[in-house]
């Protein structure tokens, strides 16, 4: 899982190929060029094959401790985020 950490475009700017930053966020292709980056950094880093992802979910909201995903000094909640993405999780499992 990968909320964002950019701030918002200015202006509503939209992305490549005209997408706005949900709809990039969603695209099977932006999402094999995330996991391609991954594993080209991965393999520079020298980790082993069962230490890369080999695929990834692209978050467009900010985990914040508001939508419970993360406690107030930002730690993750397991629990509530398989609850959550469940069926995103199965999807890459699955993969």
């Amino acid at each position: 899982m990968f909320p964002p950490a950019a701030p918002e475009r200015p202006g509503g700017a939209r992305g490549r190929g005209g997408l706005s930053f949900e709809q990039l966020c969603e695209s099977e292709a932006v999402e094999k060029a995330v996991v391609k980056e991954l594993a080209d950094h991965a393999r520079k880093c020298g980790l082993e094959r069962f230490e890369v992802p080999t695929a990834v979910k692209l978050c467009t909201e900010v985990w914040s401790p508001d939508m419970g995903l993360v406690t107030a000094a930002f730690k993750i909640k397991r629990k509530d985020i398989q609850d959550r993405y469940k069926e995103d999780i199965k999807r890459m499992y699955a993969s």
